[in-house]
């Protein structure tokens, strides 16, 4: 009963953790874009989506590999590998950081500064490094079952820094530009990565010190699988709002993020849940791993649905008055948008915390197929829409492709554990499950 009663708490406090995180997202993202206006926004949005694609192989691959293995370090005595991988996961992102700022900024000197997206992209750059870091920090606080700590560093602290500093800037100067905006971004970003490495300083002692050495090559060896997936998952959030951008103009990119923005609403009881579960679906194994998988798919399905339908619910009621009120009348043509996009993150939430059961129990391979499929048609579709329809080409093509891969995780994982695919329970008789 005790037990229940924490885990319960533990869930709470984590839904608390990520509805803050949505509601300094969403501010940041609407005091932004009401005082820089659609197009300087756009420029912003631009730069962020990109830098969010960039940082993918480490804040997102390396980091669910680490949490993987420092959970694995954490129940067994013998040898693992959680040490080797941070060592050389700092290494590596150092040495990938400086390449992108080098590349990025020559790239800038030879256009002149004249191409106002090249250049966003090359001053977020300043923000890589800190950021892998801080995703390699996520990844120890996750796997030590330390999943607020991980949320704050991992997506609160940021919003909240830029959001303050804009804030305290506007007191005293007018915030018109996008590139103020940006430099409290990289600002933000150091300090948030300061505070993460001090965070797992005690937990980063032993691992590093029991490390064994491990190559550059090793390294990218163990991360590309999980680098793949959710890489190609950020890869299928962000390339709308970028094509968007290039092909439609950057005020359509900045209302768009908005709707986006909101949209993500509906998927955060499956964040939740899935930081929640992460390190217990990794240590889920023998006989036993089907049963396992079933509950907890179960479960989160339960809950993230739940919280998403409420979500769909009432941005559907409010919405508008919502984004005339908060982001200014300029910003509702994103209206239809984000209702487009809500309604396929409602078919992300009904799966609950499957995509975290598949790559923790080592089918990140075969998942890495499913989101670069649904990858390549969402490139496609963005491509033919946006043109001919605009932001509501691009939400179309955006939807498609979350349905699409969202599907394909919830067959996979059916298969895999032999489970309903309605319900997630166990089938009779058990099938073994089928390697990634």
């Amino acid at each position: 009963m005790i037990s229940r009663i924490l885990k319960a708490r533990r869930g709470l406090i984590v839904l608390g953790l990520k509805g803050l995180e949505a509601l300094l997202g969403a501010t940041m993202t609407i005091v932004l874009a009401r005082i820089l206006g659609p197009a300087q926004f756009g420029v912003f949005a631009f730069g962020l989506a990109t830098i969010t694609l960039l940082v993918i192989p480490i804040k997102n691959g390396a980091s669910t590999l680490v949490t993987k293995h420092v959970a694995k370090a954490r129940q067994d005595s013998g040898p693992h590998l959680a040490g080797g991988l941070l060592v050389a996961g700092f290494r590596v992102s150092a040495l990938y950081s400086g390449l992108l700022i080098t590349g990025l900024w020559i790239a800038v000197w030879l256009q002149s500064g004249t191409e106002a997206f090249l250049t966003s992209v090359a001053l977020f750059s300043f923000a890589l490094p800190f950021l892998c870091f801080t995703g390699l920090a996520e990844g120890v606080l996750r796997g030590s079952y330390r999943p607020n700590s991980a949320i704050f560093v991992g997506t609160i602290l940021i919003p909240g820094l830029v959001l303050g500093l804009t804030l305290v800037f506007m007191l005293i100067s007018q915030l018109q530009d996008w590139r103020i905006a940006t430099g409290f971004y990289v600002a933000s970003a150091v300090t948030t990565c300061l505070l993460s490495l001090l965070l797992i300083r005690n937990d980063l002692r032993p691992l590093v010190a029991t490390a064994s050495k491990m190559s550059n090559t090793a390294w990218l060896n163990q991360v590309v699988p999980f680098a793949l997936v959710t890489g190609l998952l950020v890869f299928n959030r962000q390339i709308d709002v970028i094509l968007l951008g290039i092909l439609a103009g950057e005020a359509e990119a900045g209302i768009y993020r908005i709707a986006a923005q909101a949209a993500i609403l509906v998927t955060f009881g499956v964040q939740a849940i899935g930081h929640l579960y992460a390190p217990y679906l990794a240590a889920a194994d023998g006989n036993s791993a089907s049963e396992k998988v079933s509950e907890y798919l179960r479960k989160s399905a339960q809950f993230s649905l739940g919280f998403g339908g409420l979500a769909l619910v009432a941005l559907t009621l409010w919405g508008d008055d919502i984004i005339r009120t908060l982001a200014g009348p300029e910003y509702l043509p994103g209206y239809p948008i984000m209702l487009i996009l809500c309604a396929a993150n409602l078919v992300v939430a009904a799966n609950g915390a499957t995509m975290q059961a598949l790559y923790m129990q080592g089918h990140q391979r075969t998942t890495a197929w499913i989101f670069a499929a649904a990858g390549v048609c969402s490139v496609i579709a963005n491509l033919i829409l946006i043109p001919l329809i605009g932001m509501t080409g691009a939400a179309l093509a955006t939807s498609g492709s979350i349905v699409l891969w969202s599907l394909g995780l919830r067959l996979l994982a059916c298969r895999t554990w032999n489970l309903s695919f309605w319900t997630f329970s166990n089938r009779t008789p058990q099938a073994a499950p089928v390697s990634g």
